[in-house]
């Protein structure tokens, strides 16, 4: 392993003279100069040593302090005369080397640091108890991002018992919210198997076996599908190389009805090719979806409610406020695994489910409120309700009494800053074997449109960018943005999964089963880490793996509060720093075209940020945007559950991200 440093290392008074200390003295600038950028490796995250400052205790003595560690691109800690490791980085020795002095010093960041380190394994198998007591130690000091990252653990049972109290009271705490104030996770409930008398075990049994042999056929005659499909999309992609060179070869003849002919020729390819994609990556979810049904391990269903929101109440039952008088009102839900689920009912009637999950059903609500129950039935008869109160905004007693400060107002005393995007979009790759996308580049078109003009953001458009091209354009916002900005980065393009599930954006020029020519999502977060902006938030219409749970970030439904309530939960969310991801899926395919030029996720994101007219969270952004796919996306060939959560080890610490369209007026409220 090779260590690559400024000057060799120093730990005595007697080198203060030389000139390597000199050149310490001219690389430690108040502000950075701009590092020199030769390659795409040179923006990369590296755990750097800086070299140590020389100070002077009176006249009487000169000393030369220990060596910082901090994180920083491999340039930037080059021009600061540094010491990183050049190969092989992702290597947990080397990363403690750094930090280790620190955290054993009595540093919080420097012991949060170290229990990510053993918490990502990095080059071995994560060490989850050690990194609990790490985390430990820096959550005692009140370091808000170790709480977050020891909650996870207790809700995980990664290194020590699992503990969901402990887990949400950790999230609360780190978050800095109040009993007074709402926190409230996703409401889901889990679709169990009910209690079976013993004389009705044997024939459970034997329906269980009829039913296993049933799915291992239909998953056998999916993978022989899937074998056959993914034969005939190879030949497509040899078909198309091959109309690549000859069309090549016609324009290097110049022969124009030739190369017309081919152009026709290579954009119908294409088109098959994204067909077969498609339907590939379908018969994949459907093959993966009854082979874990068919597992001893099936994960259970899980039945969530979209919309409206659920808010905190110190009752037994869960209450659901929604903006509105008495009337009709629409619930939506999702349930996960939907081919496992038998039948959803909405207060006894029937709500049919779609391929994505979703399902809806109208309710009579009085003036009073109206009770409603949600039950679900799995194929097995397992069963599952969610019962609530479903009450309209005039029968709320705090909502009754919100002005327009409880409606998504900016209280007066809150500054949410400058706003800046990096819209990315790709729609042309180098490599054949990532056929061309429809609607990637239309919809960072619209999205980069949408931001600066309905919300002031200082936009960076990037289209079909290169690997550097992306990550100098995240770079430019480390350098460029300051500790009161916010950061909105999206990103519409291709996405891969290597075989250990590690998730990735493809660039421009990124080139198949190379994962070198990637742009990792744990390098992006290591790249949120060091952005200095106090909210920053991924939207990905791709997948985007590592991300926390929903439990960790709380919900708040404005109009359920009154002014100061509000006033106090804008404030405590807009100072806390937060890394957020929301995506238009999991680790499964999502589809490039929907109704339109734009993606399903796409289309709902802009609908979304185009009827907003109030201060905004992202989470409720989340929420609108999971019952417009829920409803709107019935016809998409792969079923699509967007996802939002805090990204892991990306210095998410608090807080959340907040939308404002132009021309709101900050409250006149308290």
């Amino acid at each position: 392993m090779t260590l690559r440093s400024a000057c060799p290392d120093q730990s005595r008074l007697s080198v203060i003279a030389s000139s390597c200390v000199l050149a310490i003295v001219v690389g430690w600038p108040a502000q950075p100069a701009q590092a020199a950028v030769r390659n795409a490796e040179d923006l990369m995250v590296v755990d750097c040593l800086l070299p140590g400052q020389i100070r002077k205790l009176g006249r009487q003595a000169t000393f030369l302090s220990a060596r910082r560690p901090v994180r920083t691109t491999q340039a930037d800690c080059e021009i600061r005369g540094g010491e990183y490791v050049a190969h092989d980085r992702a290597n947990y020795q080397t990363a403690l080397k750094v930090w280790l002095e620190g955290a054993m010093g009595g540093s919080a960041e420097a012991q949060n640091n170290v229990g990510e380190i053993y918490s990502k394994g990095l080059g071995t198998e994560p060490d989850y108890g050690m990194a609990f007591q790490w985390f430990k130690k820096a959550a005692d000091q009140g370091y808000g991002r170790a709480k977050i990252n020891l909650g996870y653990l207790y809700e995980m049972g990664l290194g020590v018992a699992q503990d969901q109290a402990a887990a949400l009271n950790l999230y609360r705490e780190a978050s800095g919210i109040q009993d007074e104030l709402l926190y409230a996770s996703a409401v889901q409930v889990q679709i169990s198997a009910r209690d079976e008398k013993i004389t009705g075990l044997q024939q459970q049994v034997q329906e269980g076996e009829v039913e296993s042999a049933q799915l291992r056929e239909q998953v056998q005659k999916l993978q022989r599908e899937l074998q056959e499909r993914r034969g005939a999309l190879e030949a497509a992609r040899r078909e198309l190389s091959s109309t690549q060179e000859k069309l090549a070869q016609a324009r290097r003849q110049q022969d124009d009805d030739l190369t017309k002919l081919l152009e026709n020729q290579l954009l119908a390819q294409e088109e098959q090719i994204n067909s077969q994609r498609t339907q590939l990556a379908s018969l994949e979810q459907r093959a993966g979806s009854a082979g874990v049904a068919g597992g001893a391990y099936a994960a259970a269903p899980m039945m969530e409610i979209l919309d409206p929101v659920f808010v905190a109440t110190r009752g037994g039952r869960n209450t659901a406020v929604y903006r509105g008088g008495p009337g009709m009102r629409q619930v939506v839900g999702r349930v996960t695994s939907p081919q496992l689920v038998r039948a959803i009912t909405v207060n006894g009637q029937p709500a049919p489910i779609n391929a994505n999950g979703g399902f809806s059903a109208q309710i009579e609500v009085p003036a009073g409120g109206a009770q409603v129950s949600v039950a679900a039935v799995d194929r097995k008869g397992s069963r599952a309700e969610l019962a609530f109160t479903l009450l309209p905004q005039a029968a709320s007693s705090t909502a009754a009494a919100s002005g327009p400060a409880g409606d998504g107002s900016l209280p007066r005393d809150v500054k949410l800053g400058r706003y800046f995007a990096v819209v990315i979009g790709n729609n042309s790759y180098r490599d054949p074997a990532y056929p061309a996308l429809k609607s990637a580049a239309n919809d960072a078109n619209a999205v980069a449109q949408m931001l600066k003009s309905r919300y002031g953001y200082q936009t960076n458009l990037v289209l079909n960018g290169g690997r550097l091209e992306i990550l100098t354009a995240l770079n430019e916002m480390r350098e460029k943005l300051k500790a009161e900005d916010n950061l909105l980065i999206y990103y519409a393009g291709h996405g891969e999964l290597d075989g250990s599930g590690k998730g990735y954006w493809v660039p421009s020029d990124g080139a198949a089963n190379a994962e070198r020519t990637w742009i990792s999502n744990a390098a992006i977060s290591e790249i949120l880490d060091t952005i200095p902006a106090r909210h920053v938030l991924v939207v990905a219409d791709s997948c985007y793996s590592g991300t926390m749970t929903r439990a960790s970030a709380p919900t708040f439904d404005a109009g359920t509060m009154g002014p100061e309530k509000w006033a106090g939960w804008v404030k405590t969310m807009s100072d806390g720093r937060s890394r957020t991801a929301l995506t238009s899926g999991g680790v499964q395919p999502v589809p490039d075209t929907g109704t339109g030029q734009h993606s399903y996720f796409a289309r709902a994101f802009l609908n979304v940020l185009q009827d907003n007219n109030r201060l905004i969270e992202a989470q409720r952004v989340f929420r609108e945007v999971s019952t417009y796919l829920a409803l709107g996306a019935m016809d998409s060939p792969v079923p699509q559950v967007p996802e939002y959560a805090p990204i892991r080890f990306a210095g998410h610490e608090s807080g959340g991200f907040f939308f404002m369209p132009r021309g709101v007026a900050p409250s006149t409220g308290p």
